[in-house]
């Protein structure tokens, strides 16, 4: 019986295939079709399958992780939507928050809404914050707003209603008058989507959800459809933005929560190499060729979140894109993957992403037609690359088509083309560094008590340099590298996260009130798993809570006791919060109340077993040799030894400068560095302190 991981991604799709007795890995990688990812998709399964001899009846599960959500909202490709909201709180979406992101720019840009006011309709209702209906819904003014919203021709509607996170009825009945009238409209709940305070972020996030619905049907139901054709029976599983799996009739209902699927992959992978290594902190790095992703694993634990952006008019500019309120794993995202195009600004300076060649046309060097200068392009002009041996030998790299887009760039800046090329690949490393250690220092985080475990495409080629920046002292390449988010489809548990928007002082909390919401929570978590398949017996629950002092903007996720609430443990709740608020801030105020704004439950399942025997080597494996590779703190050109990664084994220990190949990646280890291959083939790169 076999397990397979799809990761679809903006430049490749990575398949990962798992034989569940033996714990071997057999890999593969083919360019993303974005027109129809799942057509790159199952191309890539079928070649795998016919590759290996396997037939696609012996697949146990098939994972799945996709860009298809975030991909519709960054480029506004969703469904026609409407909107019904509460009368008099039609201009939600294009107000935003009470405040400017940039208070000092008089010509800010936020992204476009993604329904126009004239398919925003109100409905005259009211709830009260604690629920009460204060104004009873108008069902005759409802059914007119449905019928004028169905007569615009959408395909989706979202419907929000104020203070909806506490009772939901009305937008209940509502979606009841829309599914009478227009069965096929898809219908997204605020009170089931974000049942959280924050009316802009509750309905901008239902909007994304109903935006992004109908396409991820027709989408799920293509790919279920064209799995069954290749003979595959069971059902097909999907990865979550917060690192779980879950059902496509969940992922139907909730696409936004797919939204960061793909990289979400990484995080598992992290977290299963935390485990196998005995290594609680890690920061991942995840490259691959559109896209850089940094997450962390803190004691064990994937660090996460419960809101994000997309769309962002200012690429660093928190405030600037449309709020996502779900589940996340928190992450740190550069557009400057493989794929990321290097020009030179209005002063003349170089620059890198966040404009991406992707998969089509590609790097210059990829011959698809591209033909602007690329990271990947640099990091074949360097060396670091063997141009006869991408993606296993099936794919040439052109080194002179990749010189040919370089050279514009090095005329233009009076400079060589391998210092064009070497200042690529440094100013995409170093703006991966200076992201990564602001966000760590943000949360009180020493990088320097961590490692660095990189993957993905390109991780490897720039891992030591990144490590170097950031001060850390260890790197680690798991086997398969180049694959590794699909390997975390694997690794990743069947879960639900549940929230309720409850908003409380902890000092003189209802506590009998609280107990009831996080039971029906857990209730509900239960009944997700049992209806996947998993035993009573093997379901784990962890229960958390969003607090604050009174009065902020923002909260903090802490760890909730699974015992009933009481006094007392509302008391120690709130020392809690005060400890981590402490450690993250370097001060606490405990002459300030601490207050909930919501509660949250994750129902867990079992984490499969895996086992980290190698991949299967294929027959077109290089042979070891040396070329030219160029690091700058080396004086420029080095010859280097280029050693195929199946021929290291356990106990190895090499110097370098190195370039260690494999079929979907190459590490790039640089002078003053050790490299030692550990019990699961994982490359383990120590950086020795620079010489002066």
């Amino acid at each position: 019986m076999y397990r397979l991981g799809i990761d679809i991604g903006g430049t490749f799709t990575d398949l990962v295939l798992v034989n569940v007795e033996t714990g071997s890995r057999l890999l593969g990688k083919i360019l993303t079709t974005p027109d129809n990812p799942s057509e790159g998709a199952i191309k890539g399964v079928r070649r795998l399958l016919d590759d290996t001899g396997i037939d696609a009846h012996a697949l146990r599960h098939v994972i799945h992780g996709t860009t298809l959500v975030i991909n519709a909202l960054i480029e506004q490709k969703g469904a026609r939507t409407g909107l019904l909201t509460t009368r008099g709180f039609r201009d939600m979406l294009e107000m935003r928050r009470g405040k400017r992101f940039d208070i000092d720019d008089l010509f800010i840009e936020v992204p476009a809404p993604l329904v126009p006011r004239s398919r925003v309709g109100e409905i005259a209702e009211r709830m009260d914050f604690t629920g009460r209906a204060v104004i009873e819904l108008d069902d005759r003014d409802a059914e007119a707003a449905v019928d004028r919203m169905v007569a615009q021709g959408v395909e989706a509607i979202a419907v929000s209603f104020l203070h909806a996170y506490r009772n939901g009825v009305h937008e209940e009945r509502v979606r009841e008058m829309i599914r009478a009238r227009a069965p096929d409209v898809a219908v997204s709940l605020s009170s089931e989507v974000s049942p959280d305070i924050r009316e802009y972020e509750r309905t901008s996030t239902t909007v994304a959800n109903a935006y992004t619905q109908p396409i991820m049907q027709r989408y799920l139901s293509r790919m279920a459809e064209d799995l069954s054709q290749l003979g595959y029976g069971h059902d097909l599983y999907l990865m979550l933005s917060d690192a779980g799996l879950t059902t496509v009739e969940t992922a139907a209902a909730f696409p936004i929560r797919l939204m960061e699927s793909g990289p979400a992959g990484g995080a598992t992978t992290a977290r299963y190499y935390s485990d196998l290594l005995g290594r609680p902190n890690l920061v991942a790095f995840d490259m691959g060729g559109t896209t850089a992703k940094i997450m962390f694993i803190s004691d064990g634990e994937i660090m996460t979140a419960d809101e994000l952006e997309t769309a962002r008019r200012y690429r660093f500019k928190r405030g600037s894109g449309i709020p996502i309120r779900i589940p996340v794993v928190e992450m740190l995202e550069i557009g400057s993957g493989g794929g990321g195009i290097a020009a030179l600004n209005e002063m003349g300076l170089l620059k890198v992403g966040p404009h991406s060649a992707g998969a089509q046309p590609g790097p210059a060097c990829y011959g698809r037609g591209g033909t602007a200068p690329t990271v990947t392009d640099a990091n074949l002009l360097l060396g670091y690359l063997n141009p006869d041996y991408f993606l296993g030998g099936r794919m040439r790299l052109d080194a002179e088509a990749a010189a040919a887009a370089v050279t514009p760039v090095a005329q233009a800046s009076g400079l060589t083309e391998e210092r064009v090329a070497w200042g690529i690949h440094e100013i995409v490393t170093e703006d991966m560094a200076q992201a990564a250690q602001l966000h760590l220092l943000e949360r009180g985080v020493d990088p320097r008590k961590f490692a660095l475990l990189a993957f993905g495409g390109a991780g490897p080629l720039h891992a030591c340099g990144l490590a170097r920046k950031l001060g850390i002292s260890e790197v680690i390449i798991p086997y398969a590298a180049g694959v590794a988010s699909a390997f975390g489809f694997l690794a990743a548990p069947l879960s639900i996260t549940l929230v309720q928007g409850h908003p409380v002082a902890l000092n003189g909390a209802d506590c009998a009130a609280i107990n009831a919401l996080l039971d029906r929570l857990e209730k509900k978590g239960r009944d997700f798993l049992r209806k996947a398949g998993v035993a009573e017996t093997d379901m784990r629950l962890r229960r958390f809570a969003s607090l604050r002092y009174r009065g902020q903007s923002s909260e903090m996720k802490i760890p909730v006791p699974d015992a009933p609430l009481d006094d007392r443990a509302m008391s120690e709740l709130a020392k809690a919060f005060s400890d981590s608020f402490e450690r993250v801030y370097g001060r606490a105020n405990h002459r300030v109340g601490v207050e909930a704004l919501n509660w949250q439950i994750q129902a867990i399942g079992p984490k499969p077993s895996l086992t980290t025997a190698p991949a299967v080597a294929r027959a077109s494996t290089p042979a070891a040799g040396e070329r030219l590779a160029y690091f700058a703190g080396a004086g420029g050109w080095v010859a280097t030894p280029a050693i195929p990664r199946s021929t290291l084994l356990p106990g190895t220990q090499l110097r370098g400068p190195l370039l260690i190949e494999e079929d979907e990646s190459t590490t790039v280890i640089p002078p003053e560095t050790t490299l030692t291959i550990d019990d699961h083939f994982n490359l383990i790169i120590k950086l020795e302190p620079m010489k002066k």
